[in-house]
Parts: structure tokens; C-alpha cells; sequence
């Protein structure tokens, strides 16, 4: 694929001790846009990626918010990130896989251990001897713990490097390589479609169609949803086809017509919750703080916001985890 090229962001110098805070931020996060972008583009397309377009909207938006994420979570407490940790970082993203990064499996230099043990309050990984701070989803503060196994809760908590947070058991699970058993949960990697699965019988991961118009379905492999990719047509003449990328307050979902429909900077929601496989919905955008959200109905929050719930339900405002927000 050709890289997408992004806006220059970098900015000051670090002087004699090194870069500063706002270089080291703003070149990874050109980085981390980057990649995203370049690993969900169909054909080398030079226009953002699907990924980046469903998460942030626009590249602008995914600079502003990698880098307000990485100077909060440099800014904390007792972190292991440094700007010079930071920029070693973003010097490996040339040789960091696409598989790697949606896989949350980044190179030794994107992991940082700070000095705080397991149970102690924190709001990001880095401020963490394990790496690893769990109950983050919906809460601003979460407490440090050794990464999760295979099978571990995802309600509150994000997943581990490689797994995925199966939606229907609502537990971590991870990814299966090309080859393998797969079924609902049991998730393929990413860029693999589970092939031949039944409500009985599990499947085998098989590479996924990456260009429009190749044949997919029945006993072919589907189309690389990462990309933006779905299987379209008649029975035993289906091809991938790309999913149109849609605003707030749109039709989204499968509409009437059999098309596929995602949303930009958002999510697909019905009335009772987001749109599941097969159903209709309206796009509704991601929403900065502090405005309110809901996990369930939506909105969600534009990311690193969280939506921090009211107690006993899935109502609540979204919030920015800042520096000093959990000591």
C-alpha cells in the first residue's frame, strides 16, 4: 500500500536533554495516523483509511487527539514514558506490521513500565509496573494489574495484546491465526474471514478478500471489514464491494437495500442498542467532553475521552483522563 501522507506536526526542539514533550507527541502521534490509515486504505488509496475515518473522522482530528492522549499520559505520575522513549517509539512504526498494530502488539520501545504496583490508582499503562491499567472503559481511574489471560472480563477493562473483547460473552479472546479453528468466539486475526462456521461446526481463518470486486462467500473467504470491505451480491456471484462511510444523524447499518453503511467519527445505533449484524440504524457522532454519552444507546466519546458512567446505568459524560486525575 502507499503511505498516506500527513500534515507536519512536529514542533520546538528538546535542546541539549533531548526532544520536547510536544515533538516527541506530535511525531508519534503522525505515526500512529499514519498507520491507521495506511493499514485501512483499499488499493493504496491516497484518501484516509477506513480505520481512521470510523474512529476520528478526518486526519486532522486523529493528530489533535494521538497527541493530546500522549502528552496526558506522559504528564502522569510515576510513567516509564519519557519524550525520548516516546520518539524511539515513532522511529519503529516503518517497520511495525499492520497486523501488529491492530493487534495492540507494538515493538518494546511502545510499552512503558512505570513504578506503580499492581492495586495502586492509575489512569494510563505507562504509570504501571505491569504495563497493564485494567477498569479503564468507563471510569477515569482504574488500578494496575498483570495483563489479562484469555477469557478475562472486557466489560470494564480493554484486552491484552493479540485478543480481542468478544461482544457476546463480553470476555477476552485471542486472535486465531491463519489456518485455524474460528467461530463467534473464537475471533480471527485481523485481515483473515472465518470460513465455513455453523452454529454447530467451527470454521478455518482464511485470508480475506483486500480489493473491490473479488469473489467472496460460500465456501470463498469474506472481505477485510479493516479496510472497509464487505461481501455484496446475489448468491454464487458475490463480490467485495466498499462500505459507504456516512455522518451524524445518517442511515447506517444494512439498509433497505442490501448496501452497507458505517459512520464517520461514530457508531450505528437503534433504538435499543448498537446495530447488530443484518439491522438498520443512524449513525451517531463520537462526542468530546464534557458532553454526555451512553455505552448502550449512544453517543460515545471521541477518543481518549471515556464515557464515565452514572452509577447503575450506561448513561454518563465524557471525560479526558488527565495527569494528576487518579492520585
Amino acid at each position: 500500500m502507499t503511505l498516506v501522507v500527513l500534515g507536519a506536526v512536529s514542533v520546538g526542539c528538546g535542546g541539549s536533554g533531548g526532544p520536547s514533550a510536544a515533538k516527541a507527541c506530535g511525531d508519534l502521534a503522525a505515526a500512529r495516523c499514519q498507520e491507521r490509515s495506511m493499514c485501512s486504505a483499499v488499493g493504496g488509496s491516497a484518501t484516509p483509511g477506513a480505520s481512521l475515518v470510523r474512529m476520528y473522522g478526518d486526519t486532522q482530528t486523529c493528530i489533535m487527539r494521538e497527541t493530546l492522549a500522549c502528552q496526558n499520559g506522559l504528564a502522569a505520575p510515576h510513567t516509564g514514558q519519557s519524550p525520548a522513549k516516546i520518539e524511539s517509539c515513532a522511529a519503529d512504526f516503518p517497520t511495525f506490521s499492520c497486523q501488529d498494530f491492530f493487534d495492540n502488539n507494538p515493538p518494546a520501545d511502545c510499552v512503558a513500565a512505570g513504578t506503580l504496583a499492581n492495586g495502586a490508582a492509575c489512569a494510563f499503562n505507562g504509570q504501571c509496573q505491569s504495563s497493564y491499567c485494567q477498569g479503564t472503559k468507563a471510569s477515569v481511574c482504574g488500578s494496575c494489574a498483570d495483563p489479562p489471560q484469555p477469557g478475562a472480563d472486557c466489560t470494564g477493562s480493554t484486552c491484552w495484546h493479540d485478543q480481542r473483547c468478544v461482544a457476546s460473552t463480553m470476555t477476552c479472546a485471542a486472535v486465531v491465526s491463519q489456518n485455524g479453528a474460528c467461530d463467534a468466539g473464537h475471533p480471527c486475526d485481523n485481515g483473515l474471514t472465518c470460513v465455513g462456521d455453523t452454529a454447530t461446526t467451527m470454521g478455518t481463518c482464511q485470508t480475506a478478500g483486500t480489493t473491490v470486486g473479488a469473489a467472496c462467500g460460500g465456501a470463498t473467504a469474506g472481505c477485510d471489514g479493516t479496510l472497509g470491505l464487505y461481501c455484496a451480491g446475489a448468491a454464487g456471484s458475490k463480490a467485495c464491494a466498499e462500505v459507504a462511510l456516512v455522518g451524524d444523524g445518517q442511515p447506517c447499518g444494512v439498509l433497505a437495500d442490501g448496501s452497507h453503511v458505517g459512520c464517520k467519527a461514530g457508531d450505528c445505533y437503534t433504538a435499543t442498542g448498537m446495530a447488530g449484524t443484518g439491522e438498520m440504524g443512524t449513525c451517531k457522532a463520537a462526542v468530546d467532553a464534557p458532553a454526555a454519552c451512553d455505552t448502550m444507546l449512544g453517543p460515545g466519546c471521541l477518543a481518549p475521552a471515556r464515557c464515565v458512567l452514572t452509577a447503575g446505568s450506561t448513561a454518563g459524560s465524557c471525560v479526558v483522563p488527565t495527569a494528576n486525575g487518579c492520585t
